[in-house]
C-alpha cells in the first residue's frame, strides 16, 4: 500500500471511528417517531358544579381516551382491548403534555379538543408489563386503488365511482399506514386499467404508486349487498405487501346516500390494512434474533444513512460493527423480531436487505449492487467489490473483539 493510500485510508477510518462506538445500545428516545405517540383532536365534554371542575374532569377523560386510541394504534386490536386500564396517577406519569383547541365553556360545562403527547418509554414499559406486543414501524404511504362493483361492471376511473369519492372524505388517521387516494386523471387512466387492478398487475400498480410517492398499492374492491351492506376485498401489493387478500362484509344504512353509506366501509378497510401491518411488524419483548450484514461503503453519506436508520428503527435492539474497511462494514444487528420484519422496516427508509454470499447485504435503494472481486483485488485500489477481508490484514480495522480475545457478552439493549 502506498503512503498516500495508507494516509487517506487512515484519515477515513479515523473519521468513522470518531462517530462509531464499539457496541451501540439504542436510546429509547430515538427508537420511534415521537409523533406516533401524540394523539390529536380528542373531543372532551364534561359538566360539573363549576367550570374549573368540569375542565379538570374533561382533561382526565381526554387523557384516558387518548391512551385508548394510542394503544389501539400500536397494538393488535384484540390485545389492545384486553389491556388493564391504568389509574389516573399512572396516566399522568405517562403524559408529557397536552394542548387545548376549540375551547368552549359555560358556568358548569367545559368542551374542547385535546392533543395529548405521551412518553414513549412509559408507554412501552406499560405494554411490556402487560405482555402486549406492539408495532412502531411506520409504513411508507400506500396508494388506494378503489374498485367498485356496480351493474356487473368493475369501475375504477369511470364516473360515477362513489367508492372513490368516499375515500376522498377519509379524515386524517395518524396511524402506522398513511393512505393516498389517486386523482383519477388522465395519467391514472393511462397507467392502470381496471382489469390490471383486478388481476393484481404488480408492475402497473408499482408504476402508479411511485408516481404518487408511494411504494405499495392497496387494491380495495367494494361490492354493494342487500340491506346497505358492503362486501370488502382488500389486498396490499408491493415490496412491503404480503399479497394476501382480506375479506369482510360491513353493515351500512339504506337511508343514507351512496357515498355516506360507504363511509363505514372505508374506515373498516383502513383498519384492516393497519391491523395486517401491525401483525407483520410486531415487536415482541424477550424474542431476539441476530442478523449479520455487509454494508457497502462508497461514501460517508451512505454510511451515515445506514447508521441513522439503525439508530432509529425500534425493531433494532442494538448493533455492533465487527469490522470496518474503506469499502465495507460488517455489522451484527440484534432485532426484536425476524429478518423479514427487519427487511420491511428498512424498506420504509429506502434501504434494502438482500441475501449475500454469506449473510445479507444492506444497501440503499438504487445503490448499485456490489460486484464480486477476484481474490487478488486490493481494497481501496479501485478493484471491484470484494467480500469482507479476514481479521488482521493491513486493510482491516477491528472494531469488535479480535478472534483471539475471549468472547464478551453483548451489551444488553435498551429496547
Amino acid at each position: 500500500m502506498s503512503d498516500t493510500v495508507r494516509r487517506n485510508f487512515t484519515n477515513f477510518l479515523r473519521t468513522l471511528l470518531m462517530i462509531l462506538p464499539v457496541v451501540i445500545p439504542l436510546a429509547e428516545a430515538n427508537a420511534a417517531d415521537a409523533d406516533l405517540y401524540t394523539v390529536r383532536a380528542v373531543p372532551v365534554d364534561a359538566t360539573a358544579e363549576t367550570a374549573p371542575v368540569a375542565r379538570d374532569r374533561a382533561i382526565a377523560e381526554g387523557r384516558r381516551k387518548a391512551f385508548q386510541r394510542l394503544v389501539e394504534r400500536v397494538a393488535p386490536l384484540a390485545q389492545a382491548r384486553a389491556i388493564k386500564d391504568p389509574t389516573d396517577a399512572e396516566l399522568q406519569r405517562m403524559v408529557l403534555g397536552f394542548e387545548v383547541a376549540n375551547e368552549r365553556s359555560s358556568a358548569v360545562r367545559w368542551l374542547a379538543d385535546l392533543t395529548v403527547a405521551f412518553d414513549q418509554a412509559a408507554i412501552r414499559g406499560y405494554l411490556r408489563a402487560a405482555g402486549t406486543p406492539y408495532a412502531e414501524t411506520r409504513s411508507l404511504p400506500v396508494l388506494v386503488i378503489p374498485l367498485y362493483v356496480t351493474g356487473g361492471e368493475v369501475v375504477l376511473w369511470k364516473e360515477p365511482n362513489p367508492w372513490r369519492t368516499a375515500w376522498y372524505d377519509l379524515p386524517p388517521q395518524g396511524g402506522l399506514v398513511p393512505f393516498v387516494v389517486p386523482y383519477g386523471d388522465v395519467a391514472d387512466i393511462r397507467d392502470l386499467l381496471p382489469e390490471q387492478a383486478v388481476a393484481g398487475d404488480l408492475p402497473a400498480l408499482t408504476r402508479i404508486a411511485e408516481r404518487y410517492g408511494a411504494r405499495d398499492a392497496v387494491v380495495v374492491k367494494a361490492t354493494p349487498r342487500s340491506g346497505g351492506a358492503t362486501e370488502l376485498s382488500v389486498q396490499r401489493l408491493g415490496p412491503s405487501g404480503t399479497d394476501r387478500t382480506l375479506l369482510e362484509t360491513v353493515a351500512g344504512g339504506e337511508e343514507l346516500d351512496e357515498v355516506k353509506r360507504l363511509a363505514p366501509a372505508v374506515l373498516r378497510a383502513v383498519a384492516m390494512v393497519e391491523e395486517a401491518w401491525k401483525q407483520d411488524n410486531l415487536i415482541r419483548p424477550g424474542f431476539e434474533s441476530r442478523v449479520t450484514a455487509t454494508v457497502p461503503i462508497d461514501s460517508m453519506k451512505r454510511w451515515l444513512t445506514v447508521r441513522e436508520a439503525l439508530d432509529r428503527l425500534s425493531i433494532v435492539a442494538r448493533y455492533q460493527v465487527i469490522l470496518l474497511t474503506r469499502r465495507e462494514a460488517l455489522v451484527d444487528v440484534w432485532i426484536n423480531g425476524e429478518a423479514e420484519q427487519f427487511r420491511v422496516a428498512l424498506a420504509q427508509r429506502d434501504l434494502e436487505l438482500l441475501p449475500g454470499a454469506g449473510d445479507y447485504i444492506l444497501k440503499q435503494r438504487g445503490q448499485p449492487m456490489p460486484e464480486s472481486a477476484p481474490a487478488s483485488g486490493a481494497i481501496g485500489s479501485g478493484a471491484p467489490y470484494s467480500a469482507a477481508p479476514a481479521y488482521g490484514t493491513e486493510e482491516t480495522v477491528i472494531i469488535g473483539p479480535s478472534p483471539s480475545a475471549p468472547p464478551t457478552a453483548p451489551v444488553p439493549g435498551t429496547q
